[in-house]
């Protein structure tokens, strides 16, 4: 059986996309969890990728209310959401450098061949030494010395 979080990964278009995720919102905010969520999070339609974005960070707020709360019931189910729309938000933007072609336009499943390819590295950060703002406790050690 497949996960709605499978087909998110897999799917092949925006619009497969927003219909898995409006087929979740309606199946969630029957539930209690959900109602303390606030209207903008299970308003449908879905507008967009910015949308996707206001929700997941709405989504965040929720999920510190309940943490500060100790609900767990509503953490598990606020986390569950926040999973789903962070897949469909990476899905989205996967499918719009595709068609920009500045990526694959496979499904994001993680397979083999995604396993031997190199992972991109972030480049190694200057050293705060050489920041203008910055005075390491050396540096000042330093100048008390002379």
């Amino acid at each position: 059986m497949t996960s709605i979080h499978q087909a998110v990964r897999e799917a092949g278009t925006e619009q497969e996309i927003y219909l898995l995720l409006t087929a979740y919102v309606k199946a969630t905010r029957i539930g209690d969890e959900m109602k303390r969520l606030s209207e903008h999070m299970t308003n449908l339609p879905l507008t967009g990728p910015e949308d996707v974005r206001r929700r997941i960070q709405g989504l965040f707020a929720g999920l510190g209310d309940a943490s500060r709360r100790l609900d767990d019931i509503s953490r598990t189910a606020i986390k569950e959401a926040l999973y789903l729309f962070c897949e469909a938000l990476l899905r989205l933007n996967g499918l719009h450098a595709a068609q920009r072609g500045d990526g694959p336009p496979e499904p994001m499943d993680g397979g083999a061949e995604s396993l031997s390819q190199e992972p991109h590295l972030a480049p190694k950060p200057a050293s705060m030494d050489s920041h203008p703002g910055w005075r390491s406790p050396r540096r000042e050690e330093k100048h008390d010395a002379v």
